[in-house]
C-alpha cells in the first residue's frame, strides 16, 4: 500500500533527516523560544486560542521533525506525537529524553489517516505543520480522524505549504495542472498535490467548522530559505545572502507574488 512504501522510505531517510533538525543550530532556539517553532502568523493564531497551555492535550499528526511537538511541551501542554515512521520517532524521544520532556510527550506510530491507537474526544487542539498533506492519500478520512480525536469545542490548526505553488518549477516554469492531484508515485514514494478546495471540503465535511483562514508569504530565511527544497538543505547545499535577497524579491522571482502558506484554524463543534 502507498502509506507503506511512504514508511518505509521516512523510516530509511530518518538519520539524515533527524541529524539536520535536531542538531543544535536548528532546536537549540526553539528550546530557548518555543514561538520559533512557528511562523510569526500562526503563532499569533496558537496564541489568541489558547493563552495558556498548562493543562491541555496537543496532538501533532505527522509530526516529523517533532519541532511543534517540543514547543507544545515547553509551553506546557501534554503532547501526543504521531508519525507512520517509527525511526522518526525514535529521533524525538532521544531528544525528548535528553531535554528532560518525556513526562510530557507520547510518542504514538500510527498513519494520519486513521489515528489508530488515538483516544477519541481527548485534545484541545489537533495541530499539523507544513509538508503534512503531500503524503496524504485520504484527506477525508484524516480529518475524520481529527474531528473524533478532539474534544467538543476543540480547535484544528493546519499549516501547509499553499496549493497555489504546487503546480510550477522553478521560475514559474508550469510542471502539471492544478487540478492533478496525483497520486504521484517515484521509486520510493508516493505523494499528493491537493487543491484549495480538496482540503477545504474535507475539513468541512468531517463536521469542523473553519474560523480562520490565511494565506501567509514566507519570512525571509537565510538558512532555511523557501526556494530551497528542503532535502537539498539536508544534503549541505547553500545560498549566499545575495542569492537569498534575490529570491524573496518578487521582481526579481515572480514565484514570490504567490502566497507561501496556507493556515485554517476550525473548531469542533
Amino acid at each position: 500500500m502507498n502509506h507503506e512504501k511512504n514508511r518505509k522510505n521516512w523510516n530509511n531517510y530518518a538519520e539524515s533527516y533527524g541529524r539536520f533538525n535536531h542538531a543544535e543550530a536548528i532546536l537549540r532556539p526553539i528550546l530557548d523560544d518555543p514561538a520559533k517553532a512557528f511562523h510569526p502568523t500562526i503563532w499569533e493564531l496558537i496564541r489568541r486560542s489558547f493563552p495558556g497551555f498548562r493543562g491541555k492535550r496537543v496532538c501533532v499528526p505527522s509530526s516529523g521533525d517533532n519541532h511543534a511537538v517540543f514547543a507544545f511541551a515547553l509551553l506546557g501542554a501534554h503532547v501526543t506525537s504521531c508519525d507512520i515512521s517509527e525511526n522518526q520517532l525514535a529521533n524525538a524521544c532521544r531528544v525528548a529524553e535528553r531535554e528532560g520532556l518525556t513526562d510530557s510527550i507520547d510518542f504514538v506510530r500510527t498513519d494520519t489517516m486513521t489515528l489508530d491507537g488515538v483516544d477519541d474526544g481527548t485534545f484541545d487542539l489537533v495541530y499539523t505543520s507544513n509538508g503534512v498533506h503531500v503524503w496524504i492519500g485520504d484527506l477525508p478520512s484524516m480529518y475524520r480522524s481529527i474531528y473524533r480525536v478532539l474534544k467538543p469545542g476543540g480547535i484544528n490548526i493546519l499549516y501547509e505549504i499553499h496549493p497555489f505553488h504546487r503546480p510550477f518549477g522553478e521560475h514559474l516554469k508550469p510542471i502539471k495542472p492544478y487540478d492533478a492531484t496525483g497520486p504521484f508515485e517515484d521509486a520510493s514514494t508516493v505523494t499528493y498535490h491537493w487543491r484549495l478546495q480538496d482540503i477545504l471540503n474535507a475539513v468541512m465535511d468531517a463536521g469542523l467548522r473553519p474560523v480562520h483562514m490565511e494565506e501567509l508569504f514566507d519570512e525571509k530565511n537565510y538558512d532555511r530559505p523557501f526556494g530551497i527544497k528542503n532535502e537539498d538543505i539536508i544534503r549541505g547545499v547553500r545560498v549566499s545572502p545575495e542569492e537569498v535577497d534575490r529570491m524573496y524579491d518578487w521582481r526579481e522571482n515572480p514565484a514570490m507574488c504567490l502566497p507561501a502558506w496556507l493556515c485554517l484554524a476550525s473548531q469542533k463543534n
